[in-house]
């Protein structure tokens, strides 16, 4: 209740006492309302609500920025220009409402807590040094800025500002040394009795005080429970619209983040999972009635929560009193509001500013890392010094900042390798394997991954470069692992792309997503004939090896091979086909066509001797996974007929084929009747297995960087 009234006289601080009792009762109604509803709305028990310090700051400085807009247009002092002021910091508190329960209707109330720890922190700073102004005006009466600092030469101004200043040091200093929830009303109250004992000794009345600004009010006598005259509202224009709108937009973003920090902290305190979506959407829909009333945000007090969570396990209707209390206010307690001091009200604010321009910051300060704290007081200072909306806007903007200098060291590279490092999936005869290990390093694979933008888009275009001078002939993109790019990156791309055409270089691009490939397409990007579209990257690394091989007069497509002469060029062995004829099988497939299947037995292997063949893994309910392309000149299914068992993968026909079959059985007969065949039959068959080790462990270690 206390700090609802701090905050009351913080608002309407300059405005008649009129005035002043139209804005106080507006407050009250406001969190009378919010305290029934969200009382009994949230999720949890025990949790109390309290009007947001911090959107108050807000609040204080729309006031200041619709009453001087309405009397730039000649709208004459009085009670009609000032409930109008009311009413604009009740249409704040609405709209408010209204952005909480759209992020919680929404499911983003969790974004909220995404904020980056300096930004927050130095949001409440500078709150901090506006709480530390506000308490200073609203015990003097003066605002401290350069025009009217000469005013606290005065004595009367300077003992008002130094007796505020020495309660709320005590504010912040004695709670901390003995921790009770009685501590801070017991200063309030002694620091009220102090003021009035003070008055008795010096001979004033009530009435006195009240002139010298050290007492609230004077306020009609009864109820205080008033409402803005009807003229106030034809006042609202799309001027007064203007000026209120920035406020009431970062009141809104505050109050969110308000909200998520409290709720984050309530879970810690209580130990009890709380849905911030929920949380939300309870408070939002309760301060745009409580807004409606002219009141301000409200919502989850983390102190308050901590005091009955201390005390005793408390029923729901508990945490409903401060509204129960003020609405007896309403009704019955003008007369007691009128003796409330201000430097108490004063204190409470200026405790708030200390503890979160000074204690909080220094704490805080103690532990991030240095940039960080330079990102705290810029923001901080920025709201203190240029002003509250400036303030949140450089938060934001730096939040955004903190996360592009932050992303950018995030490697948009996943792996660099050569074709003699890593090649595609395809089993190749050892002539083809020899080439491809001699100039594959005329290969580039480049893999990228996550979001490219501005700040780490150009060091793939670098990677390019420095690979001038390595005599590069093709180079493969990966995009598998690519989030998006801004169009610097798509600038980037093109630059690319230019380099590689004068410098002769194919480009292959691979597992590009639709998205990205219209952006592409958009900018004209990548549609020359030298730009090649595949599905995987292993796809463009088999098109470039086949670019490669036939530069070097290898036909892929077309070269036969012989399992008799690959023998022969084992050792030194004659008349291979007319020793293994009686051994062997021949068989031809069409496309399409199984050549193994998997879970079979595996008793047999193949030497293929033309076309193409695809090895494949089958899951139930999953899509076919290709793990080999097998081309002529090499064995299929050997690994399983050494090792035994059945079959682990499919093996199909991509092109008509033809192979040399030969089963166990066949083997066996081999090693006995031609122990010399038999031999170079078993060194064929580990040298490709040893082969296809060596591409599975490059993949691999593909995969780990």
């Amino acid at each position: 209740m206390t700090n609802a009234l701090a905050y009351a006289g913080l608002l309407f601080a300059g405005l008649s006492a009129a005035g002043l009792q139209v804005g106080v009762s507006s407050v009250l109604l406001g969190l009378m309302v919010v305290s029934f509803l969200a009382t009994f709305g949230s999720a949890g028990t025990g949790i109390a609500f309290s009007a947001f310090g911090s959107a108050a700051i807000l609040h204080a400085a729309a006031v200041q920025a619709v009453d001087a807009l309405l009397e730039a247009k000649g709208v004459p002092a009085g009670l009609t220009r000032e409930g109008a002021v009311v009413l604009a910091s009740g249409t704040m508190t609405v709209v408010a409402g209204v952005a909480l329960a759209a992020l919680g209707v929404a499911r983003l109330g969790s974004l909220v807590r995404l904020l980056p720890n300096p930004v927050a922190v130095g949001f409440f700073a500078g709150l901090g040094a506006a709480f530390t102004a506000g308490g200073i005006t609203l015990a003097t009466g003066v605002a401290p800025h350069r025009d009217g600092i000469a005013a606290y030469a005065e004595p009367e101004r300077l003992l008002q500002a130094g007796v505020a200043l020495g309660i709320g040091l005590l504010l912040v200093i004695l709670p901390r040394r003995t921790r009770h929830g009685a501590v801070m009303p017991a200063i309030l109250v002694a620091a009220a009795l102090a003021c009035h004992a003070a008055m008795l000794l010096l001979g004033w009345t009530v009435a006195d005080g009240q002139r010298a600004g050290w007492l609230l009010g004077p306020f009609p006598s009864g109820r205080i429970l008033s409402f803005p005259p009807g003229e106030s509202l034809a006042l609202f224009d799309w001027d007064l619209v203007r000026t209120l709108l920035p406020y009431a937009a970062s009141s809104a973003l505050l109050c969110a983040i308000t909200l998520a920090l409290m709720v984050t902290g309530i879970e810690a305190l209580t130990g009890r999972p709380m849905n911030v979506d929920r949380e939300m959407r309870v408070a939002g829909f309760a301060n745009i009635v409580g807004g409606a009333l002219g009141g301000l945000p409200t919502g989850h007090a983390l102190s308050a929560t901590t005091f009955l969570a201390r005390a005793r396990p408390v029923g729901r209707w508990v945490t409903a009193v401060p509204g129960a209390v003020a609405l007896a206010i309403l009704l019955f307690g003008a007369d007691v509001l009128a003796l409330v001091p201000r430097p108490a009200l004063a204190a409470l604010l200026l405790s708030v500013g200390i503890e979160w321009m000074v204690i909080r910051t220094w704490r805080e300060a103690r532990v991030l890392p240095r940039h960080e704290v330079v990102i705290l007081l810029v923001v901080a200072a920025s709201i203190a010094i240029v002003g509250i909306v400036e303030g949140i806007a450089l938060g934001l903007g730096l939040a955004l900042l903190i996360f592009a200098w932050t992303y950018r060291r995030i490697p948009v590279i996943r792996s660099v390798v050569r074709g003699h490092e890593m090649r595609s999936s395809v089993a190749r005869s050892a002539r083809m394997v020899r080439v491809l290990e001699a100039e594959g390093h005329r290969i580039l694979l480049v893999r990228l991954q996550g979001y490219m933008f501005f700040l780490n888009a150009e060091i793939v275009q670098r990677t390019f470069a420095g690979a001038k001078t390595d005599g590069v002939r093709f180079l493969v993109l990966d995009f598998g692992h690519v989030l998006g790019m801004d169009s610097s990156a798509i600038d980037v791309f093109a630059r690319l792309e230019r380099e590689a055409r004068q410098r002769g270089v194919r480009i292959a691009l691979t597992a590009v997503p639709d998205a990205l490939d219209d952006r592409f397409a958009a900018h004209g990007v990548f549609r020359t004939p030298g730009c090649s579209r595949f599905t995987s990257a292993d796809q463009g690394l088999e098109h470039a090896e086949e670019l490669l091989l036939a530069e070097h007069g290898q036909p892929v497509h077309e070269e036969r091979a012989s399992l008799a002469a690959q023998l022969a060029s084992l050792g030194d062995l004659p008349d291979v086909e007319l020793r293994l004829a009686p051994f062997v099988g021949h068989v031809a497939f069409a496309p399409g066509e199984t050549l193994m299947r998997q879970g079979q037995p595996a008793d047999d292997m193949m030497f293929l001797e033309s076309g193409r063949v695809s090895a494949v893994l089958l899951e139930k309910g999953a899509a076919p996974v290709h793990l080999r392309t097998l081309t002529p000149g090499t064995l299929v299914g050997e690994l399983a007929l050494v090792r035994g068992g059945n079959r682990t993968a499919s093996v199909i026909a991509v092109t008509p084929c033809e192979a040399v079959r030969i089963d166990r059985a066949g083997l066996a007969r081999l090693k006995a009747a031609d122990p010399v065949l038999a031999f170079a039959m078993q060194r064929m068959i580990m040298l490709q297995i040893s082969e296809k080790l060596v591409d599975n462990t490059r993949a691999v270690d593909l995969a780990l960087r």
